[in-house]
């Protein structure tokens, strides 16, 4: 049995061991050592790297009790020194205990309870009972603010294993699953027993509060009936809001503004956009009905027609040259080449009639793409251009038949 020194010190980086067998897990060399202070993954937290005996340690599981380290190189053997990888350790102990101290704000302060956590390479997330929609902005920042009171205080955390009878007079989060392993925050200036939060768990936690650092929430949303929020710690906040100013920074060049102005100067852009839009579609149909009119007046029966569309728009508006051609009364099989793919749009007046779906799948077949679409109205496309103008025919001979 492996003595986890993980537990009663997550500080310790740096001890030596006894390589007590060699096993392979995933075609890769690992070993077992009579003492460790590597963390295996575990509880939402992922596994510690470093060295043994200067090999690489780059996985650590717990395979029924015991502890396999997952080398990149051979199995060193006898007393080895072994190495944590520090800021590694460091970062999962910020997001581990920065989750802790949320799960509690988010419990005290909006009856949520926690359901799971994930400790991601970039964010973390924790899925909770309270629908998302309950978790608005205001919500998220009052949850924010509680976690980081606690780290503020700095208060002092003790990991250990717990008798039944100390179990029974801690407020606990939830039940023990696992052993009697429980974290405790407690708050020596509070009235009553002075625990800010007592969870069960068996990961790796700062001896204060204080080494989280800081916790950002950083959204939250719908996730089955409850809601998932992702948030970082430590140094994490630091890096985040580094990119997020890197993110205003281009945006606000791009935009020509300095970054306080971004929010007013992008919804600007975004008004004119959509006026943009509006007049770009008025024009598309106004040109769609021009060239309606033409291929109307090129005889009777059904119009069978290859346009030339504007660039973008080819779909658009290939849909509506054959709405405004089935508006005139008039069965449609209209396509366009864009980018070497050909669309496919056709139409009818609405009433009794072929089935313009069925007829419009099978012309994009031979496309060499899919289509579909009601009986009247009906859109496809496929990257087989060359065979457009037999796919055109082909359908008007079928619509012939039918």
């Amino acid at each position: 049995m492996t003595h986890r020194l993980y537990l009663s010190d997550s500080g310790l980086l740096e001890f030596e061991a006894t390589v007590t067998a060699a096993r392979e897990l995933s075609g890769r060399t690992a070993v077992l050592l009579d003492r460790t202070a590597f963390y295996p993954e575990g509880g939402g937290q992922p596994a510690d790297h470093g060295t043994i005996a200067g090999v690489p340690v780059v996985d650590v599981q717990d395979d029924g009790g015991e502890i396999l380290h997952v080398l990149d190189g051979p199995a060193p053997a006898g007393q080895v020194a072994c190495r944590v990888d520090g800021a590694r350790r460091r970062d999962h102990v910020q997001q581990h205990h920065g989750q802790h101290l949320l799960s509690a704000a988010f419990e005290a302060t909006r009856s949520a309870r926690t359901l799971s956590f994930h400790l991601g390479e970039i964010t973390c997330t924790i899925d909770l009972d309270a629908p998302a929609a309950t978790l608005g902005d205001d919500a998220l920042r009052a949850v924010e603010a509680a976690a980081n009171d606690l780290v503020f205080r700095d208060l002092p955390v003790v990991a250990r294993e717990l008798s039944a009878e100390e179990l029974a007079a801690l407020p606990l989060r939830k039940a023990p699953t696992k052993g009697a392993r429980v974290v405790v925050v407690s708050d020596p200036g509070a009235a009553g027993v002075g625990v800010v939060d007592a969870s069960p768990c068996g990961g790796t936690h700062p001896r204060r509060t204080g080494e989280v650092g800081a916790i950002a929430v950083l959204g939250a949303q719908k996730w089955g009936a409850g809601s998932r929020v992702e948030f970082v710690c430590g140094g994490r906040v630091v890096a985040a809001l580094a990119q997020a100013r890197s993110r205003l920074g281009e945006a606000a060049r791009a935009l020509r503004c300095a970054p306080a102005e971004l929010p007013a100067v992008a919804a600007r852009a975004a008004e004119d956009g959509a006026a943009r839009r509006k007049e770009v579609e008025r024009l598309l149909l106004a040109l769609a009905a021009v060239e309606a009119e033409r291929l109307a007046g090129q005889g009777g029966g059904a119009v069978r027609a290859v346009v030339v569309p504007p660039a973008p728009g080819a779909a658009a508006f290939v849909k509506a040259v054959a709405a405004a051609l089935a508006a005139r009364g008039r069965v449609a099989l209209v396509g366009a080449v864009e980018d070497g793919r050909a669309h496919l749009a056709f139409a009818r007046p609405r009433g009794e009639g072929p089935h313009l779906g069925e007829l419009v799948r099978a012309a994009a077949v031979a496309l060499s793409g899919k289509g579909g679409g009601a009986p009247d109205l009906a859109q496809g496309s496929g990257p087989d251009a060359s065979r457009l103008e037999a796919a055109l025919a082909e359908a008007e001979a079928a619509l012939t038949r039918s």
